[in-house]
């Protein structure tokens, strides 16, 4: 096989997933490359965020024309924001690139209102045109495709359904690591890695702190930084429970990686439109005990009480049972552990990349 495909990848976060997915598609035999593919900064103006997406897409172009691939492969976003960047590269690419192309989009994470939205823009010119030229659409639950189903059964046509991979040998357990981040006591080890906003889930699991009876037992983590971190740290200091609480801020992903195997339990009550969490998962194929929330691919793999606890990530009450619960039953953190270790294998380079081939092999067929 030697068939190219260029693959749009992140400047900053999740390379390892992205590189893990060209790795991937190298050994089925593919000529992999890449280029920068993400989401303009945050904070930038209209103005600038339009030129970033322009400029991008002509950097694609003109990579395009130079290596002529089978396939374009970008990792995106299913919201107003990103699917119009998707909109707008691959209008771009159709308008200056001749050469037959074919364009797969995986989206980390989606809004599915955007298919309900009462815009002209979105409904009639948008959705259309991106069901009529993108030749594959992967979704990382089938809570997003069941959805697409009935909202858009045309676009449905192009949406399957993947995960992410994911490697726990990145995860070093190390009495080293746990002394340079001064944790290297006997305390039980809640660990939450992600972005600080509220929907994550973060302040319901401070409110729970202290009435949380084991608390001078335990400690929890906290890696990540976001729009919220600020009022994140006041909180803790208003409820006087800094000394349950280690705040890391942003770590790189191949130092955070290494907490999975470092601590004793994943607390992740999120409730923001999930694709497949990369937390969730890492924690998974390292073997943590979970407590989380019933979104998206989570509900696809994990079963209660395999493999977690579910809660509700608004309702601090029930984040409070379930630490309760976790923290006294040690036959059921064992259970998890050697659930989740099984689990986390189904998402191995190989079988992800495989499966995502064939299901690039059976659209191409279908066109």
């Amino acid at each position: 096989m030697n068939k190219k495909i260029l693959i749009g990848v992140p400047p900053k976060n999740h390379i390892n997933l992205a590189m893990d997915e060209v790795q991937g598609f190298s050994e089925l035999g593919f000529n992999c490359e890449t280029i920068t593919y993400s989401r303009n900064k945050p904070f930038a103006g209209k103005i600038n965020k339009l030129y970033g997406v322009f400029a991008n897409a002509f950097s694609i172009v003109k990579r395009l024309y130079q290596f002529k691939p089978d396939l374009l492969y970008l990792n995106s976003r299913f919201e107003p924001v990103g699917t119009t960047r998707d909109f707008i590269t691959i209008l771009l690419i159709r308008l200056l690139y001749w050469r037959k192309l074919s364009i797969v989009i995986k989206t980390h994470g989606s809004d599915i209102s955007i298919l309900t939205k009462k815009s002209f823009f979105f409904k009639s010119i948008v959705i259309p045109y991106l069901s009529r030229y993108v030749t594959l659409w992967f979704f990382l639950s089938h809570e997003e495709k069941d959805s697409i189903v009935k909202l858009a059964p045309k676009f449905a046509e192009k949406a399957y359904v993947t995960g992410n991979i994911i490697d726990p040998n990145r995860s070093i357990k190390s009495n080293g690591f746990l002394t340079e981040h001064g944790l290297s006591d006997n305390r039980f080890k809640f660990f939450f890695a992600g972005r600080m906003i509220a929907e994550k889930g973060i302040f319901s699991i401070i409110r729970t702190i202290p009435n949380f009876k084991y608390k001078d037992e335990c400690v929890f983590i906290f890696v990540g930084d976001g729009e919220d971190y600020d009022d994140f740290k006041a909180e803790i200091k208003g409820l006087q429970i800094e000394k349950y609480v280690h705040l890391t801020g942003f770590l790189p992903e191949e130092e955070c990686d290494h907490f999975y195997a470092n601590t004793d339990a994943l607390i992740f009550p999120t409730y923001f439109d999930e694709g497949f969490p990369m937390a969730l998962f890492k924690s998974v194929a390292c073997g943590l005990p979970v407590i989380t929330t019933k979104t998206r691919a989570a509900i696809d793999h994990l079963q209660e009480p395999d493999n977690c606890l579910w809660v509700d990530g608004r309702d601090s009450e029930s984040i409070l049972k379930a630490l309760i619960k976790l923290y006294e039953n040690e036959e059921l953190q064992e259970t998890m552990r050697v659930n989740n270790q099984i689990l986390g294998k189904s998402f191995t380079r190989k079988k992800i990349t495989e499966q995502m081939h064939k299901d690039l092999m059976l659209a191409s067929k279908s066109r």
